[in-house]
């Protein structure tokens, strides 16, 4: 009889479940984690044969489950309740701190990008031996707030990834290694709580180390007037949190008082004349608020008539690095490797250039996939 009341009682579950995501509408997409969800798969032999459809179909019933975001609140209030430092996703800090769960280092795609790096030089080299080449490389939130990580809490050891760098590399590429340097101000706001990127000040920090390298004298602070222009950000990680009661983040602008015009162009098409996009500020991805985002390519004339020029190959934390920089160059191309389809050498080639940056985050410099574009 017992056995009987179960069935039945799973079965009105798995009915009443299967119902309702029926009846309710197919989301196309999730502001909660700032995503494209995925939809019915199509249904075809080529698809079932590949496995392609069954896989596809799993993604679909996990991202259309009824009332997802809310069970998944109530998964991670469960966690914390039981003293859970972490979701499987998120470390939940000191200090309403956020950090990502790191994922596994791939000790081969590190060595491929450095053989792609080496060969760019190379390359680059062949062109103009007078090209300076090196990188900015930005260390992530739990390196520079490891006091604020739970108690034990994993994460990928980024000084011995800067010391592979380093011997990886010619003498002649030369690496701005910014944890000493950021763990030094760590007692300041240079990371969002609730995302991964640096903050506007973090930025200033590593314009100024970077200073050296590429020899500018670099402005002081208090040359900036600094306004507060949102103080609802969240980030990326408390879209992965699903649970966080912790104030929202404040975005900063930094703005030189000498009026500098820029000429910017965006993937060959688009153009504007300014470094921020303030429409972001009005929506989930505030960070896009610096540049609009990520692009492909994108060309910027600015009216310091200097001469000089360089090309950065970056990934988003430079986005908020740019504006900083663009105080000392007349010329600057941004390459994303994520989104640029050409040869980087052969696009080189056609622009008078100085200095060519990489400008990352530590791990995404060791880990993109995209790097083989260095030596197309």
């Amino acid at each position: 009889m017992k056995n009987k009341i179960r069935i039945i009682i799973v079965s009105l579950i798995v009915i009443t479940f299967s119902t309702i995501n029926i009846l309710m509408p197919i989301q196309s997409f999730s502001s909660q984690e700032n995503r494209y969800l995925q939809k019915i798969p199509d249904f075809n032999v080529k698809n079932i044969l590949s496995g392609k459809y069954s896989s596809d179909f799993e993604k679909y019933t996990t991202d259309q489950f009824p009332y997802r975001d809310f069970w998944i609140k109530v998964k991670t209030g469960t966690d914390l309740i039981m003293l859970k430092k972490d979701n499987g996703r998120v470390y939940f800090g000191k200090e309403e701190l956020l950090f990502d769960v790191d994922s596994d280092f791939d000790q081969d795609q590190f060595a491929k990008n450095m053989s792609y790096i080496n060969n760019f030089i190379s390359k680059i080299h062949q062109l103009n031996k007078d090209i300076k080449v090196g990188a900015v490389l930005i260390p992530s939130k739990g390196i520079v707030y490891s006091e604020s990580l739970p108690e034990y809490a994993p994460i990928i050891d980024e000084y011995k990834i800067m010391e592979d760098i380093i011997k990886s590399l010619p003498e002649d590429f030369y690496v701005v290694d910014l944890i000493k340097v950021l763990k030094e101000k760590s007692n300041e706001y240079i990371y969002y709580r609730t995302d991964h990127h640096w903050t506007t000040k973090g930025a200033y920090y590593g314009y100024k180390a970077l200073s050296n390298a590429l020899g500018y004298k670099p402005y002081s602070e208090n040359k900036f007037k600094i306004e507060k222009v949102s103080e609802d950000f969240l980030g990326t990680i408390y879209r992965k949190a699903n649970l966080y009661t912790g104030k929202p983040d404040s975005i900063y602008k930094y703005t030189f008082p000498e009026d500098v015009q820029y000429k910017i162009t965006i993937n060959e098409s688009m153009e504007t004349e300014s470094l921020y996009d303030e429409s972001y500020l009005n929506k989930t991805d505030k960070y896009s608020y610096f540049l609009g985002g990520d692009y492909g390519v994108v060309n910027i004339e600015t009216s310091i008539k200097n001469g000089k020029s360089i090309v950065i190959i970056k990934d988003s934390y430079a986005n908020s690095l740019l504006p900083f920089l663009s105080l000392h160059y007349e010329k600057i191309v941004l390459i994303d490797t994520r989104y640029f389809r050409e040869s980087i050498p052969e696009y080189i080639k056609n622009i008078n250039v100085d200095d060519i940056l990489f400008a990352f985050n530590i791990q995404n410099f060791s880990q993109f996939k995209t790097f083989n574009l260095l030596n197309r």
